[in-house]
């Protein structure tokens, strides 16, 4: 009984010991990402706009870090808004000796490329995001007055093009003139590599709402590959209350 006791007091200990660095590492951090975060702000402003935005239309909403991996490196992150055109939200990696944010610039411009291309196909598109908007289903990623709604992609990650949309994005001006320029001059062969991404969040999705939403979605989307996730999720279990389904049209 004695030894038994002796292991349950050792286990509290290590378990109180844990949490108490897992509260003073935070902590740490926190004291860290205050005391440099004039100098990070300013350097992720220059940083926006070295890429043709205005960094007076970015929000920074949190800066975290730095932690460490087991390479040695180490690296902090912000994340951010960007309320100008386009919107998009997304999380910058930087380095902590530095400052800077630079090494996020490749995945920078692949945001920029993937919401101006969205943009380049409202049109094609704007029948399903009205459908979408007219039974109350919320884009989770995107203000209501967003052109953007619910449609989302990667495609600027493709290896086929990914060279040409940095090549052609470090040409453009503040307006983005050379990447439209290329993302109008190959559309045919972007729509290739694409697959959309189809989010919204409603309640109380059941199964014949589903249904009915996957079939209006088929008749009223162009031809592509989507993949489809509608309803909310648990905030504990981080399951889909929902549906979820792939559609391809051809």
């Amino acid at each position: 009984m004695k030894h038994k006791k002796v292991v349950i007091a050792g286990v509290a200990l290590f378990v109180l010991v844990m949490l108490g660095g897992g509260l003073f590492m935070n902590s740490q951090s926190g004291e860290w990402s205050e005391r440099h975060r004039e100098d990070i702000e300013e350097n992720v402003r220059s940083f926006l706009e070295s890429h043709h935005l205005n960094p007076d239309d970015v929000e920074i909403e949190q800066i975290t870090g730095p932690i460490r991996f087991p390479t040695g490196e180490e690296e902090f992150s912000v994340y951010i808004k960007h309320w100008g055109n386009p919107y998009f939200y997304m999380v910058l990696k930087g380095n902590p000796d530095s400052l800077t944010v630079n090494q996020s610039s490749e995945r920078m411009i692949r945001q920029v490329f993937n919401e101006l291309y969205l943009q380049a196909r409202y049109e094609e598109f704007k029948p399903a995001i009205e459908y979408l908007h007219r039974l109350g289903i919320e884009d989770p990623l995107r203000p209501q007055d967003a052109m953007n709604q619910y449609m989302h992609t990667n495609v600027g990650l493709d290896n086929e093009i990914q060279d040409e949309v940095i090549q052609a994005f470090r040409e453009s001006d503040d307006g983005f003139d050379k990447l439209i320029d290329y993302i109008n001059g190959n559309s045919d062969r972007i729509i290739r590599l694409e697959k959309i991404d189809i989010r919204g969040e409603k309640e109380e999705i059941d199964s014949q709402k589903a249904e009915e939403i996957e079939e209006t979605l088929k008749e009223l989307l162009p031809k592509g590959d989507y993949r489809v996730e509608i309803g909310v999720k648990d905030f504990e279990t981080r399951e889909l209350e929902g549906f979820r389904t792939d559609i391809i049209i051809r």
